[in-house]
Order: structure tokens, then C-alpha cells, then sequence
């Protein structure tokens, strides 16, 4: 008999006594990690943010967004599982749900912890082999960034426009630019999300500006508004549109990041 116990990121122990049949997953990262491990057929609810593996989704039922999920439509799929994560899920829906069904609480914020979550989710899942795959993969990318000795650009990432918003080091985002040579500006910031002004992004003279398409779906239209501002980015051309997922997705998507940012933006950076 299947026996595994883990202990999520609210401290809480998880016992499993055979792999999840009737799993509700609220976060689109973790929905695409589960059909990389090739267990999607346990997958029987989705929040409508989860839109990866685009056909394999299609025929999930959705129970509403991370925020605002639908309770009728949860109890009607009574999940033995239900995945959900301390920042995009509030805390009134988790504790709701975690006081009526078996919840699984993730909060990975870094790169390490997307490879141990990777890890727990195959072997709950009976998918240890590919789970293993998946965290070889960040590992290696992991060990052969940082044997690059590239320079540090330093790097402004938002996350939002009107008002423009950025992240400190208290964040996942901010790992995976920290691995990738990319210096975060604001990486000192007392808080963790937070606005940033014209004058601000002058003060930080941020030698590369990343746009990505989530939360906010940054568009080439966008990259103007920058181009009054006196700093190196916009001298030198280094304003880049990105899949935010690449940054921002902890799971499978962590093990092809690497590639996607090597592509997109430092081959144009270290070319």
C-alpha cells in the first residue's frame, strides 16, 4: 500500500494513502506539470487561468479563477485533492476548501523549491521517473549558468503597467532572473511587489527592461513609453517583450525556462 506523507508550505502533513483519482488544480503551472508527468487523466477540475497543454485542458471542467473560485462546481467534482497555492489563492478560499476536502498548499519561491516540488508531486503521483527528468534538467541548467561567467546586466522586470509595477528579491521571478545573470534593481526593496515612477526607473538605470505578458500583457506599443526615459536600456536597445510563464510558472515550465530566456534575451544580451 501506498504511504507518503509530505508537509506543504502552510506546515500542514499530507498523507496519501494511494495516488490522487479527482484532483482540482487552481494553478495553471502546477495544471501543466501534472500532464508533463503524464498524469493528466487526474486532473478533473481547472481554473480557467489554466490554459497549458492547450488541447489537453480543453476538456477539464472549470471551477472559476484562482481568486474567485466556484464552490458548487468543486463540491459537484468532490475532489480527493485539491492543489492551491498562498499567493494566488486567498486565504479565506483556502481555508475554506482545507476544512472540507484534502488541499495540497504550494508556495515555491525559488528554484530549488520548484525541483522538491517537482520531486513530491511524481512520487505522490506515481510519475517518480519523469518528475526526476524534469528536476535533472533545472539542476543541470542551474550548474551550467553559473559556470558561464557572463556579466550581470542589471535589470528592471515588471509586472504590471498604470501604474508601472516591479518585484524585489522575496520572489520567484526574481530567482530565476538571479540565475540567469540578470541583477534585479529593486532586489533590495522593502516590499515585494510595489509601483515604480519614471524617476524611479532613472534613479535605477537599469541596463536591460523585460515586459512580460503576465499579469499584465505587456505589447510592442508599450516598449515607447520608455523612450523618453535616460537610461541604458533604452540607449541600447534592450527592452525585451517575454512569456512571462518562463519567469513566473514554478514545475515543469522551470525545467525549460533556461532555454527560452538563453533564446530570447541573453543571446541578444552576450552575443
Amino acid at each position: 500500500m501506498l504511504m507518503i506523507t509530505i508537509t506543504d508550505s502552510s506546515d500542514q502533513k499530507i498523507k496519501f494513502f494511494e495516488s490522487p483519482k479527482r484532483v482540482i488544480s487552481l494553478i495553471p503551472s502546477i495544471t501543466e506539470t501534472l500532464f508533463d508527468l503524464g498524469v493528466g487523466d487526474a486532473v478533473a477540475g481547472i481554473s480557467k487561468y489554466c490554459i497549458h497543454p492547450a488541447e489537453a485542458v480543453k476538456g477539464k471542467r472549470n471551477v472559476g479563477g484562482q481568486k474567485n473560485p466556484d464552490f458548487d462546481e468543486i463540491a459537484e467534482i468532490d475532489p480527493d485533492l485539491i492543489i492551491l497555492n498562498r499567493e494566488e489563492n486567498k486565504p479565506e478560499h483556502i481555508d475554506y476548501l482545507s476544512r472540507r476536502y484534502k488541499t495540497w498548499i504550494t508556495y515555491p519561491k525559488s528554484v530549488s523549491d520548484a525541483e522538491q516540488l517537482l520531486l513530491e508531486l511524481g512520487h505522490v503521483f506515481g510519475a517518480e521517473s519523469k518528475a526526476s527528468e524534469f528536476a535533472e534538467q533545472i539542476r543541470n541548467s542551474v550548474k551550467q549558468l553559473r559556470s558561464n561567467r557572463m556579466t550581470k546586466l542589471r535589470t528592471l522586470y515588471l509586472i504590471w503597467r498604470n501604474p508601472w509595477m516591479s518585484i524585489n528579491h522575496d520572489t520567484f521571478i526574481h530567482q530565476v532572473m538571479d540565475i540567469h545573470q540578470l541583477e534585479n534593481v529593486y532586489r533590495d526593496h522593502a516590499q515585494r511587489y510595489f509601483n515604480v515612477t519614471a524617476e524611479d526607473i532613472e534613479a535605477a538605470n537599469p541596463d536591460v527592461i523585460i515586459l512580460p505578458d503576465e499579469p499584465y500583457h505587456f505589447l510592442e506599443k508599450h516598449k515607447h513609453e520608455f523612450s523618453h526615459l535616460a537610461v541604458s536600456a533604452v540607449k541600447n536597445e534592450r527592452i525585451f517583450l517575454a512569456d512571462g510563464t518562463y519567469f513566473c510558472w514554478y514545475g515543469s515550465r522551470t525545467a525549460k525556462a533556461s532555454r527560452y530566456i538563453q533564446e530570447h534575451i541573453l543571446s541578444h544580451l552576450f552575443s
